[in-house]
């Protein structure tokens, strides 16, 4: 049983791609539905016949073999998930990824891959499946990745192929795992066809220049657009803990008067180049939600940094103190610490608080603490939630609309480096 792609490429000459769905064992050789759908290899196609190409694979695919009563096959897509990458190591991990996301989230995946830095320039693209187990109606579910390569001048060209490849009627989300080209063609023209931008700060050589660069087009440019970043999923576990301390009425007064604000991340060993990213996201969500203003620059001095925010007519300052225990963890915030003050009872009385969080050194739990007038009120150990890659964009992929609440701590954690 086979089917039949017909090619056209430009010099006229016709080229037809045979889809087969005889098994191994019939012929002694895999054919492209085993490859493409049981093992999940990639195989190359024409531009012309992606769409072509991926429907007569998945109709072959879904055919009883011999010995079959039922559809083996069932397609699935949510929405369409475009990934823009550079190179192949890149190209690997999001594939690793994409494979894990779809037991949660089927989806049409359509990978950009650039390769400026190849002299010649070309476009060529791949497709490939990702397939659950099988369900108890005994069909596995599938879903699909187009991967287009564009090397040399073709690179920067490539967001013209995304739109014909987009499932219609469908969110059309992207995904820009590394450093952002804010004023690159290829950002400039994907960010005209999406409803969700998903970014890792973790990754930024400025964080701060690029929160208030993103800040700024989400208000000008992509008001359409909802912003999304794994950062902000990361900081998940600490914004709650924060909140726990809070929630006794005893401690809420402290947060009228913040005295100071000590965080601990990971930095690289060689101080050239630490990312702020999450520290200045957890600043901007308290910040937002305390009525905290910028006040002077962000003052850098290898990996550590000072910062004066403006609490009320009165300077506040935040200290980041970076460190190299976990190279993994690079930008990772490891130790919160809040001190905190309010009046007493009595005329001229007064009460100061420590509030503080901190990673175990197997960064599976955290000690949390809070001392007040020197006694130690509360002290226990908790599990530390460390997500992977793939659990972040599953928790960032269940939001279409914008959040607000990461919309205004990015927009303050912007302002943290341009006054």
């Amino acid at each position: 049983m086979s089917e039949k792609v017909t090619d056209k490429p430009k010099n006229g000459v016709e080229k037809e791609t045979v889809i087969t769905s005889a098994t191994s064992k019939e012929t002694g050789v895999v054919d492209e539905v085993e490859r493409v759908i049981e093992r999940g290899e990639a195989q190359t196609i024409s531009l012309e016949n992606i769409e072509k190409g991926l429907t007569v694979l998945w109709q072959a695919a879904a055919k009883p073999r011999d010995g079959e009563e039922e559809q083996p096959v069932m397609r699935a897509c949510v929405f369409n998930l475009v990934i823009c990458v550079n190179g192949d190591d890149e190209l690997s991990e999001v594939t690793d990824t994409i494979a894990e996301l779809t037991w949660s989230y089927p989806c049409r995946a359509i990978v950009l891959v650039r390769k400026p830095e190849v002299p010649e320039s070309s476009t060529n693209a791949l497709i490939s499946a990702h397939c659950q187990l099988p369900t108890s109606t005994g069909k596995k579910v599938c879903c699909e990745q187009i991967t287009v390569i564009g090397t040399g001048a073709a690179a920067d060209g490539l967001w013209s192929l995304v739109l014909p490849l987009l499932v219609p009627d469908l969110p059309v989300l992207l995904y820009w795992p590394k450093e952002l080209m804010l004023e690159g063609e290829l950002f400039q023209h994907l960010m005209d066809t999406v409803d969700r931008l998903i970014v890792d700060s973790r990754n930024f050589d400025d964080p701060s220049a690029t929160f208030a660069h993103l800040a700024e087009l989400s208000k000008t440019q992509f008001v359409e657009t909802a912003l999304g970043d794994l950062n902000w999923s990361r900081l998940a576990a600490w914004r709650n803990l924060l909140a726990d301390f809070f929630d006794d009425a005893h401690f809420l007064p402290y947060l009228s008067q913040v005295d100071s604000v000590e965080l601990h991340y990971e930095a690289p060993d060689d101080n050239n180049n630490p990312n702020f990213s999450e520290a200045l996201l957890l600043v901007g969500w308290l910040g937002n939600l305390l009525n905290w203003q910028p006040a002077f620059n962000l003052q850098r001095r290898g990996s550590n940094a000072t910062l004066i925010l403006n609490q009320r007519g009165a300077p506040l300052t935040i200290t980041l103190h970076g460190h190299n225990d976990r190279v993994d963890e690079l930008g990772g915030i490891t130790q919160v610490q809040i001190k905190a003050s309010k009046p007493g009872d009595t005329e001229g009385e007064s009460h100061s608080a420590t509030f503080s969080i901190q990673l175990s050194d197997d960064y599976d739990h955290a000690m949390t603490s809070v001392e007040e007038d020197g006694k130690v009120l509360m002290k226990r150990n908790v599990m530390f939630p460390r997500p992977s890659i793939t659990d972040l964009l599953s928790q960032d992929l269940a939001l279409i609309r914008r959040d607000q609440y990461f919309q205004s701590a990015l927009e303050l954690a912007g302002e943290f480096s341009r006054q």
